[in-house]
């Protein structure tokens, strides 16, 4: 008559999982004046409102929930992104029954299972991260793009402005705050 042998087997995986998400998309800024003067009047905006420019020349800013917001004022255009990393270390123990003492195909489908099993909860944990993240993102982009908004608004505004000026003597320049609106009578 056979034994059924106990065996243990143990195994353990170590990751370092990195996910991020992004977005890019475009300001809205009407082509009044020349593109270098544009970029000029956008990045006195954006230095105002906390960014900062690196030397690509690009404006980058970046939250304290990690999320990077960075702009090229020559081209217009706007990305947003956002990552975590972390470090994961799991191990896993089972206890198989096999028919022979030392049976190592028993003990090696068994280890097998167990980096199954850690390789699946990884990309649990890494689909978890990301879509943390891109909550984090989603939250944020409301928030920035009514901010964004505003700098397009202030931008295209002062360009209006600095057109009219070329074009003749300004008589009159009237904003209205609540509804964005503004007139500029000009004297040719």
């Amino acid at each position: 008559m056979s034994r059924a042998y106990r065996i243990r087997i143990s195994e353990s995986l170590r990751r370092h999982v990195t996910v991020d998400d992004g977005i890019q998309s475009t300001l809205e800024i009407l082509d009044i004046l020349p593109r270098e003067q544009t970029a000029a009047l956008l990045a006195a905006e954006l230095a105002a409102a906390g960014f900062e420019e690196r030397e690509d020349g690009q404006w980058v800013r970046s939250d304290e929930d990690g999320v990077e917001v960075r702009i090229d004022p020559v081209e217009g255009t706007v990305t947003v992104g956002a990552g975590t990393s972390e470090a994961l270390e799991l191990e896993r123990e089972r206890v198989v029954s096999a028919w022979a003492e030392n049976d190592a195909s028993t003990r090696e489908r068994g280890k097998e299972a167990l980096r199954a099993e850690l390789e699946a909860e990884v990309d649990e944990r890494t689909k978890a991260l990301q879509a943390e993240v891109t909550r984090k993102l989603e939250g944020k982009l409301g928030d920035l793009r009514q901010e964004l908004d505003r700098i397009s608004n202030k931008v295209t505004a002062e360009a209006l402005k600095r057109k009219a000026a070329s074009m003749g003597e300004v008589q009159e320049i009237s904003e209205d705050p609540e509804s964005g609106s503004l007139t500029i009578r000009v004297k040719i």
